[in-house]
């Protein structure tokens, strides 16, 4: 089993694939200026609820993107119910190879728990910035280290992830300003976990080959996931979206 099938097991019958509630969704698309008549690209849009809650409640368009055909199948779903399937639109593809029209440009480009297809968050911006038009704004959502002390063995583990201060000076450093961040809380965290743990623990209860490579493939990914949530992960590693706009 590769770890986009996992991925879409674990975190598929999620609504939204990241530590987010619905709240700080809306928040950030209100305090972006999202509105009818502006547009949104959202690398990474997993099952799609995210660009479903921004076109109902914000009149908004666009495009979402994601690698798994599953999740572009659930998101065409989502906002047919939603009803803003004549608003926005899911296409299947890798985000790294997509190519855009030469006049194709939005308003917000947006990546939620996605800098990895683009291999870093600096490099996630510079990708984002393609895809804008004049005056157009950044919504970047990515895991940050919570204390600068951390484990060795950990942070050896996850040598991707940045302390927040170095995001700002990224931002800073590639021409743009900070508008606002909205963090994930403790509250979001678990129950964005648990329900990846859950997913994992109905999966493998409906096994009858308990014996197959695919069982103990999510068996141990389930237990390392849960291991390093509770052992280190809650306590070291924070959830933000970043409103990122050009500098002044």
């Amino acid at each position: 089993m590769d770890f986009q099938q996992i991925v879409s097991l674990s975190q598929g019958p999620l609504s939204i694939m990241n530590p987010l509630s619905i709240e700080k969704v809306l928040y950030i698309g209100e305090i972006a200026g999202m509105a009818e008549g502006k547009s949104v690209i959202d690398f990474g849009c997993g099952n799609g609820t995210v660009l479903g809650l921004w076109s109902q409640n914000f009149g908004i368009g666009g495009v979402g993107i994601d690698i798994r055909e599953d999740a572009c199948r659930t998101a065409s779903m989502t906002l047919e119910e939603l009803g803003v399937s004549d608003k926005v639109s899911v296409f299947f593809a890798n985000a790294a190879e997509y190519e855009k029209d030469e006049s194709e440009t939005y308003d917000f480009a947006v990546a939620l728990g996605a800098s990895q297809i683009w291999g870093g968050i600096e490099e996630t911006l510079k990708a984002l910035s393609e895809y804008l038009s004049d005056g157009g704004s950044i919504i970047i959502g990515d895991r940050y280290w919570k204390k600068d002390l951390v484990p060795p063995e950990f942070c050896r583990q996850w040598s991707e992830i940045l302390t927040e201060y170095e995001i700002l000076q990224i931002i800073k450093d590639n021409g743009y300003e900070l508008r606002s961040l909205i963090r994930a809380s403790d509250d979001d965290w678990d129950i964005y976990e648990s329900g990846i743990w859950r997913n994992c623990q109905d999966w493998l209860a409906a096994q009858e080959d308990r014996e197959s490579d695919d069982y103990r493939e999510v068996l141990e990914y389930f237990h390392r996931i849960q291991d390093e949530y509770i052992a280190y992960g809650r306590e070291y590693i924070g959830w933000a979206m970043y409103l990122i706009t050009p500098s002044l």
